[in-house]
């Protein structure tokens, strides 16, 4: 039956009733499906972001993490370079050292443990006899000084007991994995450690094995690491400095010359395991260290050694309060060959300030203007006394200071008041710029006076009218001042910049001064360059006036001091050559040789003032001598001011090679303040020892048929008793002691006083014995005389020639084998 359309209506009308519900599911659908494909994308996104930023953005960072984690960079330390002298004796040296140390927590065979089931804590109980004879066995090793020689160490003393307690102390420490027992061990201690913990970790293992026992070790391992040695310790040390704990250079030509000497370190670069250890590997990368390069110095030892004997004796004999300095240098070339600040230190302890307490508390206390720690009371303010001055804390800690000063270079880090020597540059200054001659004559009549300011000479002396030589020689306050003012303030400050004293001298040396005190042109008045002209109103560096003196007699060139002559690699190649370097010409040739003149009148033949205690037989030597006063300390307790006593000398005179300078600040002689007195004598006997040394041009007068009678030197400090000896040409040699000869008088001599000796003998001094000594006379039959001589020399004779001195030994006065008195002169005949 066909249905009617109303019916048909119906049906679809309920078919279309359900459509809402399946366009709900549709559109579920596609959301859930736009949903993960946006998610899917977003991830994907985060994903490649997150590649992005590790693989290209960051990923020079994260291949870098992964490199530490993966590769192991090691460090190959380069070897510092060495310090040599001129003659290639070795001043700074690099050496391998170890330092010993520890895993206590490791090392099983001296401890017990024992877990608590409960608690699972771990108890160690030391084990004391085992403690003690590893202890024991190592410290015997560490001081045996070289590792086999066990029965030599004294294990009463205290070094036995320090070491002991050291390594027993480290060894207790059961919880630490690292303990030090010794550092800068060389390596025969080293190896016969580790020979003796293998040896003991073998026995013990194997004896433990047998009991069932899983323990039995003593874990002990060394680091490798360099040290820096000086050989002759206390010496030159101000000039070489030191390094400090990490092996950098800090003072003097370390510092100075850092970056030659250091090298570059070099790398391997290897892969690591899980545990840190370098795998090997075949593709390891290796820059190999470039060792530092060595200097070698203008420097000579023997120069050195002569320097810093006599300065020491001058500092002692003569209390000076604020150390001494000296130098000698080629004129021509600035090379500095010796240079001392006494007292010093020695570089391979520097922190040690022991030896030189007592002086540096003295100098300190002496100079609180300079170095006073002051009382303060609870709010910080400085305490003081009735009369308003501040009080010394007598509890202040100096350490620092006493340091400080040791330290220093007072060559070139100090300033003084130069004084008379500064009479040599006014001079030159004249003579230059056509104000003098040697033939200009001035008067002193005692007294000068410039804006109501009043001048004196030294004890007020009148020296009355005299030339520029005499002025020279008396040291003439008055006539320099009168020829400052010839010069006039404007040239006068020329030249002193010419001459380099407002400047550097360039020095290859660290901490040089550049705060010189000086009045420049337009503040040089009347009494500025009154003062000026004699040397006592701008304050400068000791090694700044030898190289203005130096410029005054080398021909007027201003030449850069210099301790560096070549820097050569490992290998001995010369890399560089230091070599003179003339900065300016300052005077004239013809003014030059003028000053050259005056300067030889000064010190003339020892038998006149000024100079004259400088003066060493048989060579022509020029001078000045300079008693200055230091203006800016606090004055002495007899109210005058503190002196500085300085003289250079340059030799030979008519041509100089070397300047010889020596300073001593604050002398506290009892006789005198005059430095002729106090230093041109430490002078002459550096150049008495110095000049034959290197061969200087002697004066050429023929003294070998000439006799002197021997001076009376008992009784007389012995390094002053040696001035008349070099005055009247005969040399000297001071006997050792077993006690301290520092300002000892002598109390023996032989030759005796009175007796008529031939030029060039030398005289023994003695200062603890009033017998001398004696020595068997060689045979030198056969011999030729200058072969004869340097026997008998060697043996402590004296020695004359009779005969044909071409000729063979034919005789000598004593009998060879016999014992004589050491300074014997035997005659030998020659034919």
């Amino acid at each position: 039956m066909q249905e009617s359309p109303k019916n048909h209506k119906k049906i679809y009308y309920r078919l279309r009733r359900s459509d809402p519900h399946e366009r709900l599911g549709a559109t579920l659908r596609h959301f859930s499906f736009g949903a993960a494909v946006f998610f899917v994308v977003a991830a994907a996104a985060i994903v490649i972001h997150s590649l992005y930023d590790i693989q290209i953005r960051d990923g020079a960072q994260y291949r870098q993490y992964a490199a530490q984690q993966q590769l192991l960079d090691s460090t190959i330390q380069a070897t510092r370079g060495e310090i040599y002298d001129t003659s290639g004796i070795t001043l700074a040296s690099t050496s391998v050292v170890w330092t010993i140390w520890a895993d206590p927590s490791y090392s099983s065979a001296l401890f017990t443990s024992q877990t608590d089931d409960d608690t699972k804590v771990v108890t160690k109980t030391i084990d004391p006899a085992a403690l003690n004879e590893v202890s024991t066995q190592i410290t015997l090793r560490l001081l045996s000084g070289d590792g086999a020689a066990l029965d030599s160490v004294d294990t009463s003393s205290e070094a036995y007991k320090t070491q002991y307690q050291t390594v027993y102390d480290a060894l207790s420490q059961n919880d630490s994995s690292y303990q030090v027992l010794a550092t800068n061990v060389n390596n025969a201690v080293k190896l016969s450690i580790e020979k003796y913990v293998s040896e003991y970790n073998k026995a013990h293992k194997k004896a433990n094995a047998e009991k069932g026992i899983r323990k039995g070790r003593v874990s002990v391992s060394s680091t490798k690491s360099f040290q820096r040695d000086y050989p002759y310790g206390a010496f030159a040390a101000s000039v070489l400095g030191f390094c400090d704990a990490d092996g950098y250079g800090t003072y003097g030509l370390e510092k100075s010359y850092e970056s030659t000497l250091a090298g570059v370190n070099g790398r391997t670069i290897t892969l690591r395991n899980a545990y840190g250890n370098a795998i090997a590997d075949e593709n390891a990368t290796t820059y190999e260290a470039k060792d530092g390069s060595n200097l070698v110095l203008s420097l000579d030892v023997n120069i050195q050694e002569v320097v810093e004997r006599y300065l020491n004796e001058a500092i002692k004999a003569n209390n000076v309060e604020n150390r001494g300095a000296a130098i000698v240098m080629n004129v021509k070339t600035g090379a500095i060959l010796a240079m001392a600040s006494k007292p010093d230190f020695d570089p391979n302890n520097p922190l040690d300030y022991s030896q030189n307490l007592t002086y540096l508390d003295e100098l300190v206390h002496a100079e609180p203007e300079l170095y006073g720690i002051y009382q303060k009371d609870e709010n910080g303010n400085y305490i003081t006394d009735e009369r308003g001055n501040k009080i010394l804390d007598p509890e202040g800690d100096y350490s620092g200071y006493y340091r400080d000063i040791q330290w220093k270079n007072k060559t070139i880090t100090e300033l003084y008041y130069p004084g008379s020597v500064f009479k040599v540059i006014t001079a030159a200054m004249g003579l230059d710029s056509g104000h003098a001659t040697l033939n200009t004559t001035l008067n002193c009549s005692g007294a000068y006076t410039i804006a109501k300011q009043t001048y004196h000479c030294a004890g007020k002396k009148a020296h009355g009218v005299q030339n520029l030589a005499m002025a020279l020689r008396n040291s003439c306050n008055i006539y320099f001042i009168q020829l400052g003012q010839r010069v006039g303030s404007s040239l006068f400050y020329d030249y002193f910049d010419a001459f380099g004293f407002t400047e550097r001298t360039g020095v290859d040396l660290p901490n040089e001064t550049n705060f010189m005190q000086y009045y420049n042109a337009s503040q040089l008045g009347e009494v500025q360059l009154a003062s000026s002209a004699f040397g006592q109103a701008m304050a400068v560096t000791p090694l700044q006036v030898c190289t203005a003196i130096s410029a005054a007699v080398n021909g007027g060139y201003l030449v850069t001091p210099h301790v560096v002559d070549k820097i050569t690699d490992q290998n001995g190649n010369v890399i560089q050559e230091i070599g003179s370097n003339i900065r300016r010409q300052i005077i004239s040739e013809s003014a030059s040789d003028a000053i050259r003149q005056i300067m030889e009148y000064e010190v003339a033949d020892g038998t006149q003032g000024g100079g004259g205690r400088a003066y060493v037989a048989g060579y022509r030597i020029g001078g000045k001598s300079g008693t200055s006063e230091q203006l800016n300390m606090d004055r002495r307790a007899d109210g005058d001011y503190k002196k500085v006593a300085s003289f250079a000398a340059v030799l030979p005179a008519n041509d100089p090679e070397i300047l010889v300078y020596v300073m001593l600040d604050d002398p506290n002689n009892a006789r005198t303040d005059y430095s002729s007195i106090l230093a041109a004598p430490v002078v002459g006997n550096i150049i008495s020892e110095v000049a034959p040394y290197l061969g200087l041009a002697t004066d050429g007068v023929d003294r070998g048929q000439t006799s002197y009678k021997v001076p009376n030197l008992i009784g007389q400090e012995w390094s002053n008793a040696q001035v008349s000896l070099n005055i009247k040409g005969l040399k000297h040699q001071l006997m050792e002691s077993s006690s301290d000869q520092t300002a000892a008088v002598v109390t023996y001599q032989y030759p005796r006083a009175g007796a008529e000796v031939p030029y060039g003998t030398t005289i023994y001094l003695y200062t603890d014995t009033y017998e001398g000594s004696h020595t068997e006379v060689p045979d030198v039959s056969g011999k030729s005389a200058e072969f004869a001589r340097q026997m008998l020399a060697a043996a402590g004779l004296n020695c004359t020639v009779e005969g044909d001195a071409n000729g063979l030994v034919q005789s000598q006065s004593e009998a060879p084998g016999t014992s004589v008195q050491r300074g014997t002169i035997v005659t030998i005949t020659c034919g």
